[in-house]
């Protein structure tokens, strides 16, 4: 009769192993694209705003108009075609290509002066500086992240041409 109760439990460890291995592999899909595949958010690099997209934007500055959030409204301190909210919406929306340090140090040469625009946040005492260029193809802008980024946009769509 021993023998019986320890083929039992020899029996029943090996049922129990079984399950445990049977589980093991339900759950194998799942373990390797959890710990050996890569989400898919990290293959995709997003775009890199101009402008921080979490901070609230309180003014834009540059050397021929400013423009100006006061009381609930957008206001641009010159004529122009554009309308001060969708100016504003234009800027906050900019994304562009990073360029990666060789990219900029193959580009300097080429670069003439730098032109630059404030950008005033709610809440914070210093503005941010966007340092541009206006190249033929493309503009070379500084981010919020302090890196430079390529946009191909007309000098039209973020610079007003004044009335």
């Amino acid at each position: 009769m021993r023998k019986t109760i320890k083929q039992r439990r020899r029996w029943n460890y090996l049922l129990m192993f079984v399950v445990v291995v049977f589980m093991v592999l339900l759950n194998l899909p799942t373990l390797i694209k959890q710990y050996l595949i890569p989400a898919p958010d990290d293959q995709i690099i997003a775009h890199p705003y101009l402008i921080n997209p979490d901070a609230e934007l309180r003014a834009l500055h540059s050397s021929q108009w400013s423009l100006t959030h006061q009381e609930g409204a957008w206001v641009l301190n010159v004529s122009s075609e554009v309308e001060p909210q969708q100016l504003a919406q234009r800027w906050r929306s900019v994304v562009g290509t990073e360029l990666s340090s060789q990219q900029f140090q193959s580009l300097k040469p080429s670069l003439n002066s730098p032109s630059s625009i404030e950008v005033w946040y709610v809440g914070q005492d210093e503005p941010q500086r966007i340092t541009y260029y206006q190249l033929p193809q493309f503009w070379l802008l500084k981010n919020w992240q302090d890196k430079w980024i390529a946009v191909t946009v007309e000098p039209s769509y973020l610079l007003l041409s004044l009335n």
